[in-house]
């Protein structure tokens, strides 16, 4: 699926439905006491057997030491001193059993290892997403995938991407799931402030128990519901790139094998949200003009074939139309002011025009000092009428040279329209390339040559 944007910003998305449905996916973990590993279960068989001697031994001879008292000879007080002892007794190996039977810290660890492998088990199901689709997937899809899968593992009702904002102290929620995801899409704050702050300057896990931060903040219609929070920094090289935070609707408590969870999650989807970013930003970068940020003439011709089609399936009802623009003796500019120059013309020209057009519509760089423009359901009026919102625009401001020079930028416009200049991408550009050749004519009365129209 393809999205526009305003004055020429452009995203493709991938529309990936029910990836769940397409990935063979582990089976969900269980809670930490169902899984113990081998050695775990060693260790508590061995202690189950000592215990078990002990008691049974206590428990054959207190019968005897009974009888041997109830036929003797020895005072009433020494007889009950014994029982007494022998009940003391009984008790202290009882509660010496109870502990031996339960987990230590080293089969809590175990149990924690052993529950980390099963986290790794369950990750393992989003990287064969990745291999699926041939690359890494998009951020998006990828977190939809990520937030399903660690429901099983960490329960939660919200969760949040935070990544860094356009300053260096600020940080914004760029990916959201759960019923708070339209408020938590709107957040953004300084590293001073909320948990994910905190989590991106420690560099470590952080717990939020009984939400004082996120309520401190957050909006409120951010944390509707929520009672906890867990924050999970994804690194690289030590580096935060990014704050993963859980909000719960139950109270969590301070736990060590929680802690143990959260890290091993961190652990694991760092490397993918790291590789998916790297990916987008490689797509970003192909299809970017490095000297204006707009896209290029490859993202042109993908984002007019998508456009096409929409035409295509409604003809007239769905009108469009096309512009190529460039710059009347743009290479006299660069003889007589050098080339750095020539680049901030281009800059100037692509922040002008991109501020006369819709919102809808989508500019991009094409070659040299050509710009090209698609205007979605724009007739060949309406496509005119933005044209003269442009030309006024230039003719009221002056690009500066220089303090003390400035200069007029004059541009040469040439359009074509669906489905009367062509039906194809490549019809429609040659046509509006050709008018703006012919506009270039220096004729008497301004009198322009059209190509022959379109016939079907």
């Amino acid at each position: 699926m393809t999205s526009l944007f305003p004055n020429g910003i452009f995203s493709l998305e991938v529309d990936v439905k029910d990836v769940r449905s397409t990935i063979d996916i582990p089976r969900s973990i269980l809670p930490f006491a169902m899984h113990l590993d081998k050695d775990s279960r060693q260790n508590i068989n061995s202690s189950l057997t000592t215990t078990q001697i002990a008691l049974g031994l206590f428990g054959l001879l207190a019968p005897v030491l009974t009888f041997v008292l109830a036929v003797s000879s020895f005072p009433e007080w020494i007889k009950i001193f014994v029982l007494v002892a022998l009940a003391i007794g009984y008790s202290l190996i009882c509660l010496w059993a109870f502990k031996r039977s339960q987990p230590g810290d080293d089969q809590a660890r175990n149990v924690a290892g052993s529950n980390a492998d099963s986290i790794e088990d369950d990750i393992k199901a989003i990287s064969e997403a990745t291999e699926f689709f041939g690359s890494s997937l998009k951020p998006a899809d990828l977190f939809r995938l990520v937030s399903n899968r660690l429901t099983q593992v960490f329960p939660f009702a919200n969760s949040a991407l935070f990544v860094a904002g356009e300053s260096d102290n600020s940080i914004l929620v760029v990916q959201a799931t759960g019923p708070n995801t339209a408020s938590l899409l709107k957040v953004g704050l300084s590293l001073d402030r909320g948990l994910a702050g905190m989590a991106w300057v420690s560099r470590e896990i952080e717990l939020d128990l009984d939400l004082r931060l996120e309520r401190a903040a957050m909006p409120a219609d951010a944390i509707v519901a929520t009672r906890s929070a867990a924050a999970i920094p994804l690194l690289q090289e030590d580096k935060v790139f990014a704050v993963l935070v859980l909000y719960t609707d139950q109270k969590l408590d301070a736990d060590p094998s929680m802690h143990d969870v959260l890290q091993a999650i961190g652990d694991r989807i760092g490397p993918l949200f790291l590789s998916s970013f790297s990916s987008e930003r490689s797509m970003s970068n192909a299809l970017t003009d490095t000297l204006t940020r707009l896209p290029n003439e490859r993202a042109f011709y993908m984002i007019l074939e998508n456009q096409l089609a929409e035409s295509h399936r409604f003809r007239s009802e769905r009108p469009l139309t096309i512009l190529a623009i460039d710059i009347k003796n743009f290479a006299e500019a660069n003889q007589s002011f050098g080339f750095t120059v020539g680049d901030r013309i281009l800059e100037f020209t692509a922040e002008n025009v991109a501020s006369q057009l819709r919102k809808m519509d989508f500019l991009s760089r094409s070659a040299n000092d050509e710009f090209l423009i698609i205007l979605p359901t724009a007739s060949q009026k309406v496509a005119d009428e933005i044209i003269q919102r442009i030309r006024q625009r230039f003719s009221e401001e002056a690009f500066s040279v220089s303090e003390a020079e400035d200069l007029k930028v004059w541009l040469n416009f040439g359009w074509a329209t669906f489905w009367q200049d062509g039906e194809t991408a490549e019809q429609l550009l040659q046509n509006a390339r050709v008018r703006k050749q012919q506009a270039k004519s220096e004729e008497p009365a301004k009198v322009l040559q059209f190509p022959k129209e379109y016939v079907n």
